[in-house]
């Protein structure tokens, strides 16, 4: 069995939707718009800010079984999705309610020159600006309440972005 840590759209990723998924907490690392999306969500000239993990803090999301007879093909959809130079996987520790687990886990390798951990207002913003072929940085923002949401998980930037973009 492997096991993927999902701590935003991936949440509510289609490769992984058939898996059982419990809820599981990453120390060390918190969730932040390191990367940029200028295809997907956003374009060359309005990326969209898109999700990473950034060192320090902690960072709630859930963690998949994925079977033996499915790693290959699991891994690699999510390579092909995660890695982009901008992410690099990792085996860590998560912690569920029924003890410390190993998981892959999809790394920043720090930020890709769009600004990094940028303040509220600016990310706010590019998201307003960005709209790319899978829709706008509004819906992306959505995508990741509602994944979240599903398991009860929630995250203060999150909600305080959506409550912003939605008002």
């Amino acid at each position: 069995m492997s096991r993927v840590f999902a701590y935003g759209s991936l949440m509510g990723d289609a490769a992984l939707s058939r898996y059982r998924a419990w809820p599981a907490r990453l120390p060390g690392y918190h969730r932040a718009f390191l990367h940029r999306s200028e295809r997907r969500w956003g374009r060359p000239g309005a990326p969209c800010p898109i999700l990473g993990l950034a060192p320090g803090g902690e960072c709630w999301g859930l963690v998949f079984d994925v079977p033996n007879a499915d790693r290959r093909t699991v891994l690699r959809a999510l390579e092909n999705r995660e890695t982009a130079q901008e992410r690099r996987r990792e085996t860590l520790t998560a912690e569920t309610p029924d003890g410390p687990v190993a998981a892959w886990v999809w790394l920043s390798r720090g930020v890709d020159g769009y600004g990094g951990e940028a303040d509220l207002e600016t990310t706010e913003a590019r998201l307003r600006a960005a709209h790319g072929v899978v829709g706008t940085g509004a819906e992306y923002v959505r995508t990741l309440v509602h994944a979240m949401g599903v398991h009860g998980i929630r995250d203060p930037l999150i909600d305080t972005l959506w409550d912003r973009l939605r008002g």
